[in-house]
């Protein structure tokens, strides 16, 4: 049998075993939470919900340091048409299915496959976007995304200077069965040569990359009417241009009805007329308006986006409910064919169902194909949240937080939290794990900081449910002191205090009136922290004193829980968690 020198000494373990993590150095912890292994190997370590689609994904702590979860937060890859409904486990429910859908772009692998009809140059089925007239005679030919890009769509309009190419249909991508397999074919149509929106200018594609509609008589008549009757409406609209007071994007051909954006506004049309949603400061070039209806009659929903960004939030007009009784559209450039869109259209995607909590995930999808700047996706400044922070002590103690709104940050503004898991102070309410109990000795280790030195804020308690008072906690004080209290309060105020905005490394060793707090390896207070035992629920970055909520305005980069006395292996730990989390031993 093989003894250690340590062990057969007595001394305490060596300090920075080489190739130990954590948990070999000290075993049997009863929860464990950080963003790097403590197992030595890869575990999993935090489930996060990118804001951009609220899509979730799990992820191992060498994808944390590869950067391969920053990525992910990022980018969002998934077209409209390929964008399934949030279920718990992420975005794995049925593919949210659009009424219509026209881009130059493929919107999603799910695009209908189409027969090209009507083209003098014959084809086989294909997953077309556009059938295109050239000028100089009237051939016409369907295209593919592909085909718009790669040079085959300029090689038969032709490259002389006065060859022109102009589209006869704008094909429907969209499909009606969650397979992918039968096309809607709601595709938008002008058979008339001299109606028909511009593709190919003098040889060349749009310098805009669109349609571009002359304001004068170009417009399209869609295959069948969308109606939104008894129903909700979501239109999502890329464009750029619009000079003229009448543009209008979607309209009706028979009456003053329909869903679009009007002269930079966005316009939903009733019977008895028409509102306006004015957005008073427009933007300037290409743009992606969005407008939604949750189908709610009598009531202002209609809520209007520029960019992502809110415009207005319903419509105080007594008249609201007939947008859901009674608007169609039919058109797509045109308002009546008295009225005509000068400027260009590249994508409309078109829903006859509230997509109100999937918005985020078209328009990201948009914006970062079109480089439209302040929608998040397009230049990599999407937030990053923890839904599930993973124990990695085996004992499945994960602390999660299921409401979006109440999530802490790993990922600010496309940037990895280098403090560790940030929690705002406010609203971020919380990382809660399942029945957890520790009985005297105990020991705890944790890396952290605040923002705010002047409020008392909880790093972790425990509690008979999240919403009781505490029955044991660690906190910043507002007195500037480390405290713990397992029924009364420690403090190292006077001994050793804190500033905002710095890791500190705190670990208690919770023995009643025989109790010490260590603050980056030094002693800051000894005495008592009362005799309870910690019971219910542990939740990190928060604590509740009666009716007194002290959320946690900064960051927990790690924290390790024992249900033992650890004294033997403190100095240990401490320089291993010292070592990876940058902190200092004093």
């Amino acid at each position: 049998m093989h003894i250690s020198l340590d062990s057969a000494l007595g001394r305490q373990r060596r300090l920075n075993s080489v190739g130990e993590s954590v948990l070999q150095i000290a075993p049997n912890a009863a929860a464990a939470y950080s963003l790097r292994s403590l197992t030595g190997g890869d575990p999993k370590v935090v489930r996060v919900r990118r804001a951009s689609d609220n899509s979730e994904r799990d992820f191992t702590s060498s994808q944390i340091t590869s950067g391969e979860m920053l990525r992910w937060v990022n980018v969002q890859a998934i077209a409209p048409l390929d964008i399934q409904a949030l279920e718990a486990g992420g975005r794995t429910g049925p593919f949210l299915l659009a009424k219509a859908a026209y881009s130059l772009r493929s919107l999603g692998t799910r695009q209908a496959t189409l027969a090209a009809t009507g083209d003098t140059v014959a084809r086989a089925n294909g997953k077309f976007v556009a059938q295109v007239r050239r000028s100089s005679d009237d051939a016409v030919k369907s295209f593919t995304a592909d085909e718009v890009t790669d040079g085959t769509l300029l090689a038969f309009v032709g490259t002389g200077g006065s060859d022109n190419g102009f589209v006869k249909v704008w094909y429907d991508q969209s499909v009606t069965t969650e397979a992918g397999d039968t096309a809607t074919g709601n595709h938008a149509v002008q058979a008339t040569a001299a109606n028909q929106p511009q593709i190919v200018n003098a040889g060349a594609l749009n310098t805009s990359g669109g349609l571009e509609f002359d304001g004068s008589n170009d417009f399209f008549s869609l295959t069948s009417d969308i109606s939104f009757e008894n129903k909700a409406g979501c239109v999502f609209s890329l464009q750029d241009g619009q000079d003229s007071a009448n543009d209008s994007t979607l309209g009706n051909s028979s009456s003053n009805r329909g869903v679009g954006f009007r002269n930079i506004q966005t316009r939903w049309y009733y019977t008895t007329g028409a509102v306006d949603i004015d957005n008073s400061s427009p933007p300037s070039g290409l743009a992606l308006f969005t407008a939604l209806h949750d189908g709610t009659t009598n009531d202002p929903n209609v809520k209007a986006f520029v960019n992502s960004s809110l415009i207005v939030d319903g419509i105080p007009d007594a008249n609201q409910g007939e947008a859901n009784v009674s608007t169609t559209a039919n058109q797509i450039g045109a308002r009546r064919d008295l009225s005509f869109l000068e400027g260009t259209v590249k994508e409309i995607v078109i829903y006859d169902t509230n997509q109100t909590d999937n918005r985020g995930a078209i328009e990201a999808n948009i914006g970062e194909a079109y480089s439209i700047t302040g929608i998040p996706a397009y230049d990599n400044t999407v937030d990053g949240f923890v839904e599930t922070w993973y124990d990695q002590s085996g004992n499945s103690k994960d602390a999660t937080q299921p409401t979006a709104g109440s999530q802490p940050k790993i990922v600010d503004e496309g940037s990895l939290v280098t403090g560790g898991i940030d929690f705002d102070g406010t609203d971020d309410i919380g990382l809660v794990t399942g029945s957890f109990s520790l009985t005297q000795t105990y020991s705890t280790f944790s890396v952290s900081h605040t923002d705010d030195a002047s409020t008392s804020q909880g790093v972790w308690s425990t509690a008979a449910s999240f919403d009781s008072t505490f029955n044991a906690a660690q906190l910043f004080r507002s007195d500037d002191g480390f405290s713990i209290n397992s029924g009364t309060t420690l403090t190292t105020a006077g001994t050793i205090n804190y500033v905002a905005d710095r890791n500190y490394l705190q670990t208690n060793v919770v023995n009643g009136g025989s109790s010490s707090i260590f603050v980056d390896g030094a002693t800051g207070a000894t005495g008592n922290m009362g005799a309870t035992n910690p019971s219910g629920v542990l939740i990190l970055g928060y604590y509740k004193s009666g009716s007194n909520i002290q959320n946690l305005d900064g960051a927990i980069k790690e924290l390790i829980i024992y249900d033992s006395d650890q004294t033997s292996n403190r100095a240990a730990l401490e320089t291993n968690i010292a070592a990876a989390n940058g902190v200092t031993l004093s």
